[in-house]
């Protein structure tokens, strides 16, 4: 049985920013005010995860486009995976931002994680997201 020799670090942000690439950007024509909000991005998390991996002396994969785009949290398949400005774009948009996003941001993760396996390490992954007490005018506890 092989052991395991030492932790290795892994900080990621998956909701970092708010930004909308250029080819996407009428379909949120309007929505500047949802973009800034916390159902845009977490407000603070991708400082925090600069911090912890800073700390940490950990790889950092963080992404800056708003979940609103796609929610790098979510499956592919998943219903939340596409906000309402994306769920009724065309298929072949849908398809193209998860190639361009979606598929990148997870390929960085998977393959950080199977190099520190294959080297005998023992993963630990944090995940950087912040919190908003208040959401959609509703309190949250």
């Amino acid at each position: 049985m092989r052991s395991v020799t030492t932790d290795t670090f892994l900080v990621t942000c998956e909701h970092g920013g708010n930004r909308i690439p250029a080819p996407y950007g009428p379909l949120f024509r309007g929505q500047r005010a949802l973009l800034a909000s916390h159902r845009g991005y977490d407000r603070g998390a991708l400082a925090m995860a600069r911090a912890l991996a800073s700390s940490f002396g950990a790889p950092l994969v963080a992404s800056t486009v708003s979940r609103l785009l796609v929610d790098l949290n979510r499956s592919v398949g998943h219903p939340r995976l596409f906000s309402t400005a994306t769920r009724g774009a065309p298929a072949s948009v849908r398809a193209r931002i998860v190639d361009w996003h979606y598929v990148p941001y997870r390929m960085r993760v998977e393959r950080l994680v199977s190099q520190s396996i294959a080297q005998r390490r023992r993963v630990v992954h944090v995940s950087s997201h912040s919190f908003t007490p208040e959401l959609d005018g509703n309190v949250r506890r």
